[in-house]
Formats: structure tokens, C-alpha cells, sequence
């Protein structure tokens, strides 16, 4: 045992000596600018001014102005963020920003945009967003009317900490309150209703028996022809649900305290195995407390979160996809369906996976479209490097595939 130690304390004093000997410093110049920015800002202007213009002769809503203003520059930010990481990687994968954000040491994704991207929206104090989005970057400075924009966001996550910090105790509080009377009074409540887990296409994935089955109890027999394989009320362990698997059972029925017959108080059974010694809940428990402040606590993480973005507006919206090269596209409109975007434009409707195909010179670009996603261009349209083509749900990737001379391979 002392000889372990020994070793560990000897690990422990090479990680200190090495983190001292090899620490990053963080300049001004370690801040590289993405070089896209340019005319990403660029053609966001050119859609305001076209949304603008709309606006002026009444074709569109102050409403909807403003709500396809902040997509379009929500859009814009996020491209950004997306080419962000990219960039450290080619220009400098070294680099010490790279290194302490995308590694979980220190800052977040976000800031690191900040200080490289550009803020972007931000809300006033009324908690609406400012269709004004702040172009600039820390590293290149903002002017006085961002900074004024900027000054609300960044000190409302400061002043949110100090006012919710009674809320998140209230929550925890009242949680517990209406649930302090919930106790283990008796072994069996007698019930014979139960909650029926269903294999999906005959065969039950592991990972509902690990979540679900095991720790519960059995609100019937199961059967396997005429075998009993498990009995009513039988706690179900590890080995139970691996006969489960083995013999591909029906329906399992489980007592919950859902189903549970009383009304002011709770059973072991329908309680199941308590996760503090594995065994079934014993008698008097005070589960209901126990339950109470397992909702309290991370909520009240939740509810004391600072966000150290700046008050950066961060919420969600549409995925593109862009045009590798200048060409003509095109599609099987067979398999595509006529529609209109939210802002009442014509657009394709994918029902399944979509190739779109670009010619460009002696290139031949492939570009898969998931499904339920909008294709935005027509057929045989010519479109420009870079031209958002299509808009897709989130979480929901695309492939990219060019070829030349007849052979095919990712970009």
C-alpha cells in the first residue's frame, strides 16, 4: 500500500512538473479571424436590404420582417461557429484558444466565437431580440453603438444570479412540501394493475430492461408456453432480465408507483429497489422527500446558471446546405414534392433521401438531401458557390461526394 502511494505521488508531481513546463500563454494574436467573414456579413446585408426593401413597399409584415431578419442573421453567426473550428485546425492546431476551448480546459464554443466570429444578436432589457446584430468581434473591437447594445446582455446573467438564488430554494421547497406525507407504510398495496413494457418488432432492446425492467417488480407471471419463467412480485435483478432476452418474452407487466393503490402513502413493491443498497425500499422510508429534493437539486443548478456568453441571443434554427461549386442542379422531381417555406416561397419537399446532382465544368458534384428536409432551388437551375440550396431539420447531416473523369470519392 505505501509503495502505491508512493508511486501515485510520483505520477501526481511529473503532471504538476509538466504543466508547468509546458503552459500555453494566450495573446492577442493567438485571436485568428475566420476569412470567410467578409462576405458572409456581406451577403446578410444583401438579404436585409432585399427584406428591408420588401418592407418598405408592403410586401411584408414588421412582425415577420423582424422574425426573418434574426434568421438570417442567426444563420449567418452560426456558419461562422461552424467554420470556426475548421479554421483553428488548418491555420494553427496549436493554437492556444484551440487548445483551452475545444479540449474543456477553460471557455466554451461561444466565446470563442465572440472573440474570433461575431457577437450577434443580442436582446434589450425588454428580453427581445435586436434585429441589429453586432458585426464585430472582441478581437476586432465594437464600435459605441455595439458596445451599448452589448452592455444590457452582458450584465443581466451577473444581476439574474443574485435575484433567483431565493427562487431556486423556494423551488426545492415546495417540491418537498407536497411530497413530505409520501412514506413506505406497508409491504403490498394489493393492486393488480401494472404498466405494460412492449417489445418493439418481438424483440425488447437491452437498453429499456437496464433502464426500465431492472429494480421494478413484477405486476404478473410471465410465461413462456406453459413454463413460468417468473412469478408476481418477484423483484427483477440482472438474471431475470437476462432470461428475458434469452426467451424473448410477451408484454411485461410492472408495478409502479403509478399504479399503486393508496393515496397518501406508498408500498414497497410498487416503490421497487432502492438505489442506496439495491435491495427493495424498507418500511418508513420517506421517499416522497427523497424525490422532492432529487428535482429540487438540479433545478436549482439550473435555475443559479450563469451564462457567460454575454447575453448573446442563443436560440435555434434551420441547417443549410450550400453549393459546393457554381453549376447547374439537378434532381428527380419524382421524388420530390411542390411546397412553400415558411416565408411563402416555392420549395421541394424531400419525402426520403435525395441526391441532387451539380455539374460544374468537369466536376460532378453529389449532394445527399435527408429527408422531410426543403429543397429551395428548382431543377436545371443554375446556382452560385456557396447558394443555400436546401434547408434541413437539426441534427441531421448530409453528404458530399464529387466526381471527376468517372471516379467517385469524398471531398
Amino acid at each position: 500500500m505505501a509503495y502505491t502511494s508512493h508511486i501515485l505521488d510520483q505520477v501526481k508531481t511529473l503532471g504538476f512538473q509538466q504543466a508547468t513546463a509546458t503552459s500555453i500563454s494566450l495573446g492577442i494574436d493567438d485571436l485568428l479571424t475566420i476569412p470567410s467573414k467578409g462576405w458572409l456579413v456581406q451577403d446578410a446585408e444583401q438579404q436585409s436590404l432585399i427584406l428591408e426593401k420588401h418592407h418598405h413597399y408592403g410586401n411584408v409584415h414588421a412582425v415577420e420582417k423582424l422574425r426573418q431578419s434574426i434568421e438570417i442573421w442567426y444563420a449567418t453567426s452560426e456558419y461562422l461557429r461552424q467554420e470556426m473550428n475548421p479554421n483553428f485546425r488548418m491555420t494553427d492546431p496549436f493554437n492556444p484558444v484551440h487548445i483551452m476551448s475545444f479540449s474543456g480546459a477553460r471557455g466554451n464554443a461561444s466565446q470563442v466565437h465572440q472573440l474570433v466570429g461575431m457577437r450577434g444578436l443580442m436582446s434589450d432589457p425588454q428580453g427581445q431580440m435586436i434585429d441589429l446584430p453586432i458585426q464585430s468581434n472582441l478581437r476586432e473591437g465594437l464600435s459605441l453603438t455595439e458596445y451599448i447594445i452589448s452592455c444590457y446582455g452582458a450584465r443581466k446573467g451577473v444581476v439574474d444570479t443574485a435575484v433567483r438564488t431565493s427562487d431556486a430554494g423556494y423551488l426545492t421547497r415546495r417540491l418537498v412540501e407536497v411530497v413530505q406525507h409520501i412514506v413506505v407504510r406497508r409491504t403490498d398495496c394489493g393492486t393488480a394493475r401494472g404498466i405494460s413494457v412492449s417489445p418493439r418488432n418481438g424483440i425488447m432492446p437491452e437498453r429499456i430492461f437496464s433502464q426500465t425492467l431492472i429494480g421494478r417488480v413484477l405486476a404478473d407471471d410471465i410465461y413462456m408456453g406453459s413454463r413460468c419463467i417468473a412469478t408476481r412480485n418477484q423483484a427483477i435483478g440482472i438474471g431475470l432480465v437476462n432470461r428475458f432476452i434469452t426467451f424473448r418474452a410477451q408484454p411485461i407487466s410492472i408495478r409502479t408507483p403509478f399504479t399503486c393503490r393508496s393515496t397518501s402513502w406508498i408500498c414497497r413493491l410498487c416503490y421497487g429497489r432502492s438505489p442506496t443498497h439495491g435491495d427493495l425500499v424498507e418500511l418508513g422510508e420517506a421517499v416522497g422527500i427523497i424525490a422532492g429534493q432529487s428535482i429540487g437539486e438540479p433545478g436549482t443548478q439550473l435555475t443559479l446558471r450563469t451564462f457567460h456568453t454575454g447575453g448573446v441571443f442563443t436560440g435555434g434554427t434551420a441547417e443549410h446546405v450550400r453549393a459546393p461549386s457554381n453549376g447547374k442542379i439537378k434532381f428527380n422531381e419524382d421524388l420530390v414534392h411542390p411546397t412553400r417555406t415558411r416565408h411563402g416561397h416555392p420549395a421541394f419537399l424531400c419525402s426520403i433521401d435525395l441526391y441532387v446532382t451539380i455539374e460544374s465544368e468537369d466536376i460532378l458534384h453529389n449532394v445527399n438531401i435527408p429527408p422531410k428536409s426543403l429543397l429551395l432551388v428548382q431543377n436545371d437551375q443554375y446556382v452560385e458557390s456557396e447558394q443555400v440550396i436546401a434547408e434541413i431539420r437539426a441534427g441531421i447531416s448530409t453528404l458530399n461526394f464529387k466526381e471527376k473523369e468517372g471516379r467517385a470519392g469524398p471531398v
